[in-house]
């Protein structure tokens, strides 16, 4: 199974379920007027130079659009980031009771953490319904033990 973050910078300093409600319902739409959009357009192939700036050994592959694709050097690890013109999904594998998802959520957790201190990302977890400005050590654990706990329960349902 295939985990996703969704990374969003707020337009007035916070996001709300309603308004990530609103971005789901509405953000492949392209005719949303600016002013109801919740979070800020962002440019792609900049945002994926500044994570190419911390991160150089990520492999940018055009996307659809203007998107752009990173992906993580070690394919076995299957780590994405998705830019798009409003954010990043951050595409990662499930992998319970390994040492490798905590591997790859120490990564993740990485990139996160910087864009929220130099862009202000916010970042929410859909499969577990988790909306956060920021993540430290401690959220990264909280994550796994909830992946743990719920996520077989969400597989075999």
């Amino acid at each position: 199974m295939i985990y996703e973050i969704h990374l969003y910078v707020p337009k007035h300093g916070q996001l709300t379920p309603a308004m990530l409600d609103w971005l789901f319902q509405n953000g492949q739409s392209a005719d949303q007027p600016e002013p109801f959009w919740p979070v800020r357009k962002l440019k792609p192939k900049a945002l994926a130079r500044l994570m190419l700036r911390l991160d150089p050994y990520l492999i940018p592959q055009p996307g659809p659009g203007n998107d752009v694709e990173l992906h993580y050097p070690n394919e076995q690890l299957g780590i994405v980031l998705y830019v798009h013109d409003r954010g990043i999904i951050l595409f990662f594998p499930y992998m319970a009771y390994s040492v490798y998802s905590r591997l790859v959520l120490g990564i993740c957790y990485t990139y996160i953490r910087y864009l929220y201190d130099t862009v202000g990302f916010w970042s929410y977890d859909p499969q577990l319904n988790v909306l956060s400005y920021a993540d430290d050590f401690q959220s990264i654990e909280d994550t796994a033990i909830l992946m743990d706990r719920l996520m077989p329960k969400l597989l075999s349902s």
